[in-house]
């Protein structure tokens, strides 16, 4: 290996080409013209003794020798975001960006709870992102969760704020078919008690979201099994009583480190009581309602 020193741009470059998958990728995340791209990628190759890409039909795959740059690239983004969140920490106004994420089941009640929040806190510049995977509070890909899970990640901290199963739901009483769900929900717990409890032969669709489910059962394709506060939201009658066995919870959630940042305290406060008041639940009991 050359005498040079590996240096934080060299593992930015190899970070941005792995992510990327190409140089030509890279460019746009480096903001350098790809020659100059090529010619660091060549020189870093001479330093290290050999290729840290090779070429899989259109894409450059990272090789082995690639790997410590890349592992020291994902403990650099951990460290920075570190840093981030420490900074935002002793932010103590009540001015600035708050990102808030939220499954698409829940996004016409996020909408309508954010709507509020921003009328009390004008100065707060609020955004929302919509994905039904939890997003990564500690690398700041969110500030703020509101999430329905019965077991919220040990790494954040928060409330409970309402309780809610599931029940069946259907634009007419009269409707026989049953809305399921694909392959990619398979894991669901709503997809379980289908499989369970409906015959093959009386499934007339299948979607990949519950809220495709909501709107098919809108549209008039069947029954639909649906979060209650779910099918409450849409012009759906309900069918029956809740499915308790499917009974779960909705949290809001932060990283630990964000606890003293006014932002995020406002908006924990405040979502948690307008989401308890908007599904009208009562007060979760002490012991396991906060991981505060």
């Amino acid at each position: 290996m050359d005498a040079k020193m590996i240096d934080y741009d060299d593992v930015r470059l190899v970070a941005a080409i792995a992510g990327a998958g190409g140089v030509r990728g890279a460019q746009a995340r480096l903001g350098t013209h790809i020659a100059t791209i090529y010619r660091q990628l060549r020189e870093l190759e001479k330093r290290t003794g050999g290729a840290l890409f090779e070429r899989l039909g259109d894409a450059l795959v990272p090789t082995g020798r690639a790997g410590p740059f890349l592992e020291a690239a994902e403990e650099l983004r951990d460290r920075l975001a570190e840093v981030e969140r420490r900074v935002a920490a002793q932010d103590d106004r009540l001015v600035g960006p708050l990102n808030v994420t939220t499954a698409d089941t829940l996004l016409d009640i996020a909408c309508a709870c954010l709507k509020s929040f921003g009328k009390a806190h004008p100065g707060i510049a609020l955004s929302l992102e919509v994905n039904n995977s939890f997003a990564d509070l500690g690398r700041r890909e969110a500030d703020v969760a509101i999430r329905p899970t019965l077991t919220p990640p040990e790494t954040l901290v928060g409330r409970r704020v309402a309780r809610f199963s599931y029940a069946v739901f259907a634009s007419d009483t009269s409707l026989e078919g049953w809305i399921g769900f694909d392959a990619t929900l398979s894991a669901l717990p709503a997809a379980q008690w289908l499989k369970a409890n409906v015959e093959e032969d009386e499934i007339r669709l299948r979607v990949n979201s519950l809220t495709a489910a909501a709107a098919a059962a809108e549209a008039g394709w069947g029954k639909a099994l649906l979060p209650d506060y779910l099918g409450a939201a849409r012009r759906l009658r309900r069918l029956g009583e809740t499915v308790e066995e499917l009974a779960s919870e909705l949290w809001v959630l932060s990283h630990p480190d964000l606890k003293g940042n006014p932002r995020v305290r406002a908006f924990s406060d405040f979502s948690a009581k307008w989401l308890k008041t908007r599904l009208n639940t009562a007060n979760p009991p002490a012991g396991g309602s906060a991981r505060y």
